[in-house]
């Protein structure tokens, strides 16, 4: 990423979400989107010779300098840095904005990594640059494609020579970063290793994926950790995940959105048997309920995120549950955009099968279905003992 030179972005301490939304929305609009959509594309096949094009590189920084002068990224940090009391109300209402364009970029990735930063209480200056845009922080959590975020492998640390090793293989935009922080147990207790990318001992290398976007594989060979770089996070992980499920679950839901606008606007200027195709139930009925269920999911992940702000600890379960809808959704969603599209919607001049590859690689993010599945089933059961707890 570009370091920026530009005086300190202003924080949302005193912002409503509604008003973030308000501003944010002038960058993700309609208009702009489409533009969004195509910038994180990268030719098939290509594997780690792919590149991003100069131009897709400018836009992608200029979009996130411009989230950091809007202060949306400041608003996760701790109050005396200038969070928001308001931060998860702000941050799903610009994830979700994110959605529609398919916006690629660390953010879900460098909010989360200050999310668990800022309770160690060593890394005030680093916050400090990631909220002004100077430091982005590239999140490395699962090595193989079983893993499951809840639960990252072991990484192997040198505290003698303050070094780690380890490895990951689905680690979005590492390429872009100035850090990555692994997450995984150290010693039996879950950990995060700040680790500077630019250095001998780390590599990165670019993989192919469905999306055609920038996933990278993660090697760390006795790699140096930054100063205070060893964190213990295992109090605090659950929690901190919980926030960037919700995050996440709103970004899948600006996709489902994307989607389905995509596919009403094709439907009404598709014309059979003399009249728009969205004139007719089939598809306009199908439609409705995609819509209905996608508000749904919003209003879910809105509601937690006010649970969230309050402080209150009981958001993993509603996470985990938001994650989980927004994954099946996002899919099925994309899936139907594509099967409406026709013909047309396989083809690579066709937005829906952006949506579909997107989702495809997008949606597991935080979490595949079966994995959600399973630790939803856990904290129900938990929930369940802990009202009755004859039944243990």
């Amino acid at each position: 990423m570009t370091t920026r030179t530009q005086p300190p972005a202003r924080t949302l301490a005193g912002a409503t979400p509604d008003e973030v939304r308000a501003e944010c929305a002038e960058l993700f609009h309609d208009d702009l989107n489409p533009v969004l959509r195509r910038i994180g594309d990268r030719p098939r096949g290509a594997g780690s010779r792919a590149a991003p094009a100069e131009d897709d590189t400018d836009v992608r920084a200029s979009v996130w300098a411009t989230l950091a002068d809007m202060g949306v990224l400041s608003a996760a940090l701790p109050a005396h840095l200038g969070g928001s009391e308001q931060a998860q109300r702000i941050l799903v209402e610009v994830a979700e904005l994110t959605g529609p364009g398919l916006y690629q970029s660390l953010l879900p990735d460098t909010l989360l990594a200050a999310d668990l930063l800022a309770r160690d209480g060593r890394h005030d200056r680093l916050l400090t640059e990631v909220a002004d845009g100077r430091t982005t922080v590239a999140l490395a959590l699962r090595d193989r494609g079983a893993d499951e975020p809840d639960a990252p492998g072991a990484l192997e640390v040198d505290r003698d020579h303050g070094t780690v090793t380890g490895s990951r293989r689905f680690v979005p935009f590492a390429a872009d970063a100035d850090l990555i922080l692994a997450v995984g147990a150290v010693d039996g207790a879950m950990h995060a290793c700040l680790v500077p990318v630019d250095q001998p001992g780390v590599g990165v290398r670019r993989q192919d994926d469905l999306g055609r976007g920038d996933l990278y594989g993660v090697s760390l060979d006795r790699a140096a950790l930054a100063p205070d770089g060893l964190v213990r996070v295992d109090r605090h992980y659950a929690s901190a995940l919980a926030r960037a499920r919700l995050r996440h679950a709103a970004y899948l839901s600006g996709l489902c959105r994307g989607a389905l606008d995509l596919t009403v606007a094709h439907l009404k200027e598709r014309v059979a048997f003399g009249r728009p195709l969205a004139g007719m139930q089939a598809p306009a009925h199908r439609l409705a309920a995609l819509s209905a269920e996608n508000a749904a999911l919003l209003a879910l992940v809105r509601r937690t995120a006010r649970v969230a702000d309050s402080g209150t600890d009981g958001i993993v379960l509603h996470a985990v549950q938001a994650a989980l809808l927004a994954n099946d959704l996002a899919r099925t969603v994309s899936a139907e955009a594509v099967h409406l599209h026709g013909a047309l919607g396989m083809t690579e001049r066709c937005d829906a099968s952006f949506f579909y590859r997107r989702a495809a690689v997008d949606a597991p993010r935080f979490g595949t279905g079966t994995g959600l599945r399973k630790e939803a089933a856990r904290l129900l059961r938990a929930a369940h003992n802990a009202d009755d707890p004859g039944r243990g």
